[in-house]
């Protein structure tokens, strides 16, 4: 993983997944071997409609002991609403070793009866999203022959978590289980959001229906001699940034923004996604010459307002966990309660949501989130 080729690899086959879930079964292969795991697994799940997994994918983890994970559901969900867990960056990875303490350990009857017979002694976690609409989640365990999970390691996370993420977003964006590369493009022209494919200055090679509706219609973007824009004038910036990113290498594009807010403060949040087409057997046949496909109108992780804000605003992910309680209808008392935090703590992160959207009432915030549900759905 030093080699920037080994790198450049990983990365690439990551994003071949976003338009071809197939492909995470070989890219958990080649993450698991990189972080000198016994095993890896994926899973989006669906929380709205109790569909269970969008995606679920293992390697190595034999059958007997997979079956057997679910017992010990309850104890592991725990674990993820200890504080100084619930309260790490987006991009820090969980880490059993450095987060769990020592007595816990001992009790555990997770470790004893499925973790330890295995010759488990370490796991990783990366949150890739967490809401009220989707869980997502990589893990990754070690064995006993390399020893607890280094700095090495949580470093390499790190750098892989928020391609991983965009990926799973993206997939999970557009919708798509089981694309076969020669008919990608006619799924994505068919896609109610907006695709546009551009070269690597921004010159628009080709659009969806959604697309040019949008653009026809003056916004959120347009195509004005040709080449993609935004209403917002910073935003074009920040888009024609991360499209030279992924003209250059695919792991430029962990430096760009998660998504790109396409409309300016006060109105309802537009946002994209930026993919590359440059590299990656698939999606390098979707369109000649493009570098970049953009998708345009989505949240992340499905129609919800909370994630959608989160991402427009820059929220933590503590406030984006008050705001979808109080989505949902609590109180601000029962969220608190819900999330285990105290009053005063809850307070502060509404007061912090009030600053970041630029309201001054619990009303205001809950009518810019239905609206950019709508937008989003």
């Amino acid at each position: 993983m030093n080699r920037p080729d080994a790198a450049s690899a990983l990365i690439g086959s990551i994003y071949d997944c976003a338009l071809d879930p197939s492909h995470w079964d070989a890219t958990l292969v080649g993450i698991q071997e990189i972080m000198r795991c016994e095993n890896a697994w994926l899973a989006v799940i669906d929380r709205v409609n109790g569909s269970g997994a969008l995606i679920r994918k293992t390697s190595r983890i034999d059958p007997y002991w997979l079956e057997r994970l679910p017992l010990h559901a309850a104890e592991i969900s725990s674990w993820e609403r200890l504080p100084v867990v619930r309260d790490l960056p987006l991009d820090e990875p969980q880490v059993l070793s450095r987060h769990l303490s020592p007595e816990m350990r001992q009790q555990s009857r997770m470790l004893k009866e499925w973790a330890e017979p295995q010759g488990i002694v370490d796991t990783m976690a990366m949150v890739l999203m967490n809401s009220p609409t989707r869980q997502a989640q990589l893990g990754l365990s070690r064995h006993k022959d390399f020893g607890l999970i280094t700095e090495r390691e949580v470093t390499l996370a790190r750098l892989l978590a928020p391609h991983i993420r965009r990926a799973v977003t993206i997939g999970d964006l557009i919708d798509l289980k089981t694309v076969e590369s020669e008919s990608a493009k006619q799924t994505l022209d068919a896609l109610c959001i907006g695709v546009v494919m551009t070269d690597a200055g921004g010159t628009i090679l080709h659009a969806n229906s959604a697309a040019e509706a949008m653009m026809r219609a003056g916004g959120p973007i347009q195509g004005n001699g040709g080449t993609l824009r935004a209403n917002r004038t910073s935003a074009t910036e920040e888009l024609h940034t991360a499209i030279a990113l992924a003209d250059r290498e695919e792991a430029s594009l962990g430096k760009a923004r998660f998504a790109l807010r396409l409309t300016d403060t006060g109105e309802p949040p537009v946002l994209a996604h930026v993919l590359s087409l440059k590299h990656g057997e698939a999606r390098s046949r979707l369109q000649p010459k493009a570098t970049a496909v953009i998708f345009v109108g989505g949240g992340v992780g499905g129609a919800n307002g909370a994630e959608a804000m989160s991402v427009a605003f820059a929220l933590t992910r503590m406030e984006t966990r008050v705001l979808a309680g109080l989505l949902t209808g609590q109180t601000l008392h029962q969220t608190a309660e819900e999330l285990g935090i105290a009053r005063t703590t809850a307070r502060s992160h509404l007061h912090n949501l009030f600053v970041k959207i630029g309201v001054t009432r619990q009303s205001d915030l809950v009518r810019v989130a239905m609206q950019i549900a709508a937008i989003v759905r």
